[in-house]
């Protein structure tokens, strides 16, 4: 795992005093889920103002998986690590907030995240989050990347974030994978993938994208520009 995909939060994006003039508004008549969905023009504002500082305080990369979003190409998901639905009165704080894909951000949805689903106070610590928390864990503490490419938990918050955002899924291999090809032997990244793969039907689905994979570099070498 390399030193960007390894990082902890450590600046939280702060509010304008105009933002947060919104947000007090907000608070004061009893936030509910769809306090985030208003178009309050100054709400608005907090919530792209949010989610470029953290693009760039998570190196461009999804909270979760670690891989890396474009701002070109994607759209960057405002993450509320415990989820506003069931616990609305944090849908604001700080610390409750950053990016994920899209496909980390569906998978999780309203999951439960807390240790003590019923806590009137945010948690100020690791133990208070069945999830890997980017403001509290160190990313590696919990999680192995496996030949840079299989996701492993090497703790129970680590297994249950894998679970949770499902980092098992196809996709993510594929892309690890492909990576590693642009510097290594396709053939040997391929074999090793398969190697470290127990399903049987993901080993075939994951087979039959790689070896694609490989045909286009070496469609590419045999034939270059």
């Amino acid at each position: 795992m390399t030193r960007l995909e390894d990082f902890m939060i450590t600046n939280p994006y702060q509010p304008t005093e105009e933002e947060q003039a919104a947000i007090t508004k907000l608070e004061e008549k009893g936030l509910v889920a769809g306090d985030w969905d208003s178009t309050n023009n100054t709400i608005s504002a907090f919530k792209d103002n949010m989610r470029m500082h953290m693009y760039y305080q998570q190196n461009k990369r999804c909270v979760y998986c670690r891989m890396r979003v474009s701002t070109a190409t994607d759209f960057l998901h405002r993450e509320h690590i415990v989820p506003k639905s069931p616990h609305p009165q944090w849908m604001f704080l700080p610390k409750n907030l950053c990016i994920a894909c899209q496909k980390c951000n569906t998978y999780k949805s309203d999951k439960e995240v807390l240790t003590d689903q019923n806590t009137i106070n945010y948690p100020n610590s690791s133990d208070g989050f069945k999830i890997i928390h980017p403001f509290f864990d160190k990313y590696s503490d919990h999680i192995e990347l496996i030949g840079g490419i299989i996701y492993t938990g090497k703790t129970d918050k680590g297994t249950f974030t894998i679970a949770t955002c499902n980092l098992s899924r196809v996709e993510l291999a594929e892309e690890r994978a492909e990576k590693r090809m642009e510097e290594e032997n396709p053939d040997s990244v391929l074999y090793q993938l398969l190697s470290l793969l127990d399903d049987e039907d993901k080993k075939a689905i994951v087979q039959d994208r790689i070896e694609h994979i490989i045909r286009m570099y070496r469609q590419t070498f045999n034939n270059p520009r």
